[in-house]
């Protein structure tokens, strides 16, 4: 997803849709940083409160969660549909978007069919938030906070010696 992000970073034609779309953020940075703290120290919260002690490998995981939201919303959201509406119109250019970040969902994570329908619907949802508000770091911390309750913990890790004996 990164390096989908940075090649689209690079093929722009244009970074006036960046820069216009970042624009809020670049006005009043100081309310996104705010919205930023008061979104970790939920997640602390709540990994605490379910029980899962606050350590090293639960904040990289929510920096994770941060830099997945960043890319998926420059690729699906904002770069992909723009390329796309150099050849399709923008709505079908929109759809294409999500209908490819939905089945990037499905063949890179195994993520059943329903669940991929579900990556669809939310990244239409993220689309029309940013087309209604123009703000994609509005659209990066809501993307943070609603995969963040969809995975609040890492992945466990898996005992190599059990599988490999």
């Amino acid at each position: 997803m990164g390096l989908m992000a940075v090649l689209g970073l690079m093929f722009l034609t244009s970074l006036q849709p960046l820069t216009t779309a970042l624009g809020p953020f670049f006005e009043t940075p100081q309310s996104y940083l705010a919205a930023a703290l008061a979104l970790v120290l939920f997640f602390v919260w709540y990994q605490r409160n379910r029980g899962h002690a606050s350590h090293r490998r639960n904040l990289l995981w929510l920096g994770y969660l941060l830099f997945i939201s960043v890319v998926e919303e420059l690729a699906f959201r904002l770069i992909l549909p723009l390329e796309l509406s150099a050849i399709f119109p923008t709505t079908a250019a929109i759809l294409l978007s999500n209908v490819i970040f939905a089945g990037l969902h499905y063949v890179t994570l195994r993520w059943h069919w329903w669940n991929c329908v579900v990556a669809f619907l939310g990244g239409l949802a993220f689309s029309h938030m940013l087309a209604r508000s123009g703000d994609l770091t509005q659209v990066i911390l809501a993307h943070w906070f609603f995969t963040f309750i969809n995975t609040p913990m890492p992945p466990k890790r898996r005992n190599l010696r059990a599988t490999t004996d």
